[in-house]
């Protein structure tokens, strides 16, 4: 069977603005998230309520026409549970239909594979962000799939939702065949079996292709379906295609970061109101323990990234600063590049109130449980705490 590219959700960066208060960058950024799924010909993509809030500037009516002449691929995004509340914004499609041609066993039989989308409500139990409004996915279930499986001999659902909601989607639903779904996971378990449905999860970041093999009889039903994980290392060379976006990408929203960052007159130096103050701050009372750190690996983290050209993915930038994502910590190279790297505070936390007024009991940095927070197996799979410790111990 040919293959199918299909994402189970949460595609596009900093979703923690809403809809109008999306910098200029990140909406940069998320465009060519949007071109390079249509340049390397994804079948479709799930969108999950984190995305909405850049999904309500794409899906405006005003311009949509045009944004998908430039972008085709907003029409693979899909979703049955989420409509627009505003008028003024256009509803993505509950799924499509890809036609694809047996290679084997009944050669030139073609199948319809149908694949829809579905995602929970927000963490907080939030059901209208940025203009759309999320439907209680195990409704839109019962609502779509028969209507689907009329056009469809598969039914493929992608499901950004936690793997006991996965399951329970699958136990309700005997039209669905197979759920990938999403949900801040890096597992690599086996696929699991409800009902007919099998059950695989994508990986968070990345950092591998998920393959999942349909065996199909002579009639082209599916007699078994069997999953695994490439690990997208070192051993898998680049596709120069691939390569040239990512370059231009970086090229353009680095451009739109350093213009806004002029624009602004930012200033490099610190707020007083942030709680941050910046390892050079701790030495004037921890020159030793400044010294170790400086010969660290932490210490040069954001040269890391810049090497393998992920300085601008906030995936992976979260971990090689300080306070990203909190208020007054990392915002960017450009406007706060006294908070990048592994400092001090990204393990003892915002040390503006101890440099105040020094006392014992700040900072305590339990081991290695603080660890494990960025060194995750997905992440850094040769950490061995042991072999790691020494060389920041202070």
């Amino acid at each position: 069977m040919p293959a199918l590219f299909l994402d189970a959700g949460n595609l596009f960066s900093d979703q923690n603005f809403t809809a109008n208060q999306l910098p200029a960058d990140v909406i940069t950024k998320n465009k060519w998230v949007v071109k390079g799924y249509g340049e390397f010909h994804q079948t479709a993509a799930n969108i999950s309520f984190n995305d909405l809030p850049y999904l309500a500037s794409l899906l405006s009516n005003e311009g949509y026409e045009e944004r998908v002449k430039e972008l085709p691929f907003i029409n693979r995004l899909i979703s049955a549970n989420v409509r627009p509340l505003d008028s003024q914004l256009h509803a993505p499609g509950p799924y499509v239909i890809q036609n694809i041609k047996l290679m084997r066993g009944a050669a030139g039989k073609e199948l319809r594979i149908g694949i829809v989308g579905f995602t929970e409500p927000g963490p907080t139990g939030s059901n209208v962000i940025a203009g759309f409004q999320i439907d209680d996915p195990r409704a839109a279930a019962k609502r779509i799939l028969p209507e689907l499986k009329q056009k469809a001999d598969v039914i493929v659902a992608l499901a950004y939702m936690p793997q006991e909601k996965a399951q329970q989607l699958a136990s309700e639903n005997p039209e669905i065949d197979t759920i990938i779904g999403a949900y801040k996971t890096t597992t690599q378990e086996q696929p699991q079996h409800f009902g007919r449905a099998t059950i695989t999860y994508a990986f968070d970041q990345t950092k591998a292709l998920g393959e999942l093999r349909y065996y199909v009889k002579g009639d082209g039903s599916i007699e078994n379906q069997v999953n695994r994980y490439i690990d997208l290392d070192a051993g898998i060379p680049d596709d120069l295609a691939a390569q040239q976006l990512v370059a231009d990408a970086h090229t353009e929203f680095t451009n739109q970061q350093s213009s806004n960052a002029q624009l602004a007159n930012t200033s490099t130096t610190l707020s007083a109101n942030s709680p941050y103050v910046g390892s050079q701050a701790c030495a004037a009372c921890h020159q030793a323990e400044f010294d170790k750190w400086a010969q660290s690996g932490h210490a040069k983290a954001m040269a890391t990234l810049e090497r393998k050209g992920q300085q601008f993915d906030n995936d992976c930038v979260k971990c090689h600063t300080v306070g990203f994502g909190q208020s007054g910590g990392f915002q960017s190279l450009m406007t706060t590049p006294q908070l990048a790297n592994v400092q001090c505070e990204s393990c003892h936390g915002p040390g503006r109130q101890h440099v105040n007024a020094p006392a014992k009991g700040y900072g305590f940095m339990p081991t290695p449980v603080g660890c494990v927070q960025c060194h995750t197996k997905s992440n850094s799979p040769d950490f061995n705490f042991e072999t790691y410790w020494p060389k920041v111990k202070h």
